[in-house]
């Protein structure tokens, strides 16, 4: 059973990620793999033609990047043509050689890419705009920087229908948790593990 786990940036999806790993259920991160692929030398290069030297101590700063593509969107679907394709053909490529009874992918486009015919079920977290902005700002974003990347996604609202699992995170970690625990036992249900 292949679960993807998306939410928007900021809405604590990761948390949840790692709520899932403590109770064994083995995470994917796509975000992992698109790291990876930076550091890879002919995307390295792609990236550096299209963006000019936004290097810092020997690699690809992903603050300075992601400050030119969530400012502009032609920025962005040049970022997203360079490093998308490579991504999703290795995130297949780990979902097909899982020998887990159950594996999640903890992605955040899963919507934007079209994917979500490649899982099970689908757990969306979601949580207000502003919980998000005063997260990003605390992460050191500026107010207009942070809504510049929450602009970047498709609203929650249109994945609200795609998804099987929806968990809200307004509150407290511990509520979070309590959500999370309540999604684990119906998919343990459901797939029989």
């Amino acid at each position: 059973m292949v679960i993807g786990l998306t939410g928007n940036i900021a809405s604590g999806k990761s948390t949840v990620g790692t709520i899932l790993s403590e109770h064994g259920f083995p995470v994917i991160e796509a975000d992992r793999i698109g790291w990876m692929l930076l550091k890879q030398p002919e995307i390295e290069e792609k990236v550096l033609s299209a963006f000019g030297n936004v290097r810092k101590d020997g690699e690809i700063d992903r603050n300075k990047l992601g400050d030119m593509v969530f400012s502009d969107r032609e920025n962005l679907k040049m970022l997203n043509d360079i490093i998308h394709p490579p991504l999703l053909k290795e995130l297949k490529r780990q979902i097909q050689e899982s020998t887990e009874d159950i594996t999640v992918v903890n992605a955040a486009l899963i919507v934007e890419w079209g994917i979500e015919d490649w899982f099970d079920s689908i757990i969306l977290v979601t949580c207000d705009e502003e919980m998000k902005v005063e997260r990003l700002t605390k992460k050191g974003l500026t107010r207009e920087k942070a809504l510049q990347r929450l602009q970047s996604q498709i609203p929650e609202s249109e994945k609200i229908p795609k998804s099987d699992f929806v968990i809200e995170n307004n509150g407290t970690l511990e509520e979070l948790r309590a959500k999370t625990l309540k999604v684990i036992e119906q998919l343990r249900k459901i797939s029989g593990t």
